[in-house]
């Protein structure tokens, strides 16, 4: 890994010598550019999610928000010092799933502490204060992505924040509901994959939304159905906005100490299309998951938290499914608490 340059309450690259994208060419993976709409063309956004025609990167759209002028560490000292928060210290830099059970790494200590570790700390340990609803620490002023697209009263949304160091890692996932995700402040390299090519993403057996497959290091021996799908790759910086559709898988990786918020919203992914893939994965796939229904679902067995914020296994998924007709009670960040 390379060594965190940092100065001052600048934010500070990573210096690895490629990006991610770059390293997966060399690999000989197909990894094209997001395709990128007019700055500030709303109406093209729009279009866009309506169609869910892949994902986009818009520029302009969020000029006037106060998180791009207010969300930085020295604001975030100022406004929240104070406030006593809990983050996930002394990450893993490689791997897919974490080493140890994801309590191991949360540590309580004040907004000031988290923000000088985020802007010290090395890319061998990185710290994350994730997954936040953005209403618990930041003003809803500051942030609107309700005028770019319109809560269509049915069904819920969530908005969440992403504070952390250089080197923080979101592995291969596919989420449940469309996605739009803004960059702040600092970098980001965000790798894509559609739903389509979810074979390709080589889910756990016991788990259909998290990849095995680490596309910082891919390997095409282990995982050859890589080299016959195609992958987008951006760098995002402050103010970007980048659209995922429902069921992208994503790749999210901090090239600096970064600040990022997301907005999940429209109808999730639903039971069939989770069992259309579960058919087609094969007999591996179908043991993990009726095991984890007996064991998490009618024994309600507690699960480990080895992904980065583990969502529930497919076995106890469908538990839930047949008993509430939910196939994601338990994994849809924007059902209601």
């Amino acid at each position: 890994m390379g060594r965190l340059q940092q100065t001052g309450d600048g934010p500070a690259a990573r210096d690895d010598g490629q990006a991610p994208g770059e390293r997966m060419r060399a690999a000989g993976l197909t990894v094209l550019p997001v395709r990128r709409i007019a700055s500030g063309d709303v109406d093209a956004l729009r279009r866009t999610v309506a169609d869910r025609s892949g994902p986009v990167l818009c520029t302009g759209l969020t000029d006037g928000w106060g998180a791009l002028a207010t969300w930085s560490p020295a604001e975030l000292r100022s406004r929240h010092g104070a406030r006593r928060v809990t983050a996930l210290v002394g990450l893993p830099d490689t791997g897919v799933l974490l080493p140890r059970d994801q309590r191991f790494y949360e540590k309580e200590l004040t907004f000031t502490e988290f923000v000088d570790t985020m802007l010290t700390t090395t890319v061998a340990a990185p710290c994350y204060l994730a997954y936040r609803r953005a209403h618990e620490i930041f003003d809803p002023a500051d942030y609107d992505f309700a005028a770019l697209v319109p809560h269509d009263g049915r069904h819920h949304t969530d908005t969440r924040v992403w504070i952390g160091s250089a080197g923080t890692r979101s592995m291969l996932h596919s989420d449940l509901k469309d996605n739009l995700f803004c960059q702040v402040w600092g970098e980001k390299d965000v790798t894509l994959l559609a739903w389509r090519d979810s074979r390709a993403a080589y889910p756990f057996p016991d788990n259909l939304v998290n990849s095995q497959v680490d596309l910082g290091a891919p390997d095409l021996k282990r995982f050859p159905r890589l080299g016959r799908v195609r992958f987008w790759h951006v760098r995002m910086g402050p103010g970007d906005l980048l659209y995922m559709p429902r069921g992208c898988w994503h790749d999210v990786r901090a090239r600096t100490p970064s600040i990022s918020i997301n907005h999940w919203f429209g109808e999730p992914v639903g039971l069939a299309r989770y069992l259309r893939l579960l058919a087609v994965l094969g007999p591996a796939y179908w043991r993990s998951t009726v095991r984890d229904f007996v064991g998490h679902g009618l024994l309600h067995r507690q699960e480990p938290t080895r992904f980065f914020f583990s969502p529930a296994s497919t076995g106890k998924r469908l538990y839930d499914a047949l008993r509430s007709g939910n196939f994601s009670r338990h994994n849809d960040p924007s059902a209601p608490q």
